[in-house]
């Protein structure tokens, strides 16, 4: 499942409010989390096993991340030069 903003591959957050911990799981509720934007969002769909280890996950999350604010800043610095 990836993000609908970035692309990005979700994570599956933990439950820590009291609607999340006793009133979405009645209805199979999930709280998920974009790496990148940050963004939380409840999804019907369980927890899915990572195939990499967290190393490479990380270091994936970290050139996405990198690769964002580069095209953030050349469009920032196009729109100052107009």
């Amino acid at each position: 499942m990836n993000c609908v903003k970035c692309g990005m591959e979700m994570r599956r957050l933990m439950r820590e409010s009291f609607l999340q911990k006793r009133f979405f799981p009645l209805f199979g509720f999930f709280p998920w989390e974009c790496p990148i934007c940050r963004k939380p969002v409840l999804l019907r769909k369980r927890f899915l096993r990572r195939r990499e280890s967290r190393l490479t996950d990380f270091t994936a999350i970290e050139a996405k991340r990198a690769e964002i604010l580069k095209q953030r800043s050349s469009a920032k610095s196009a729109a100052k030069a107009s």
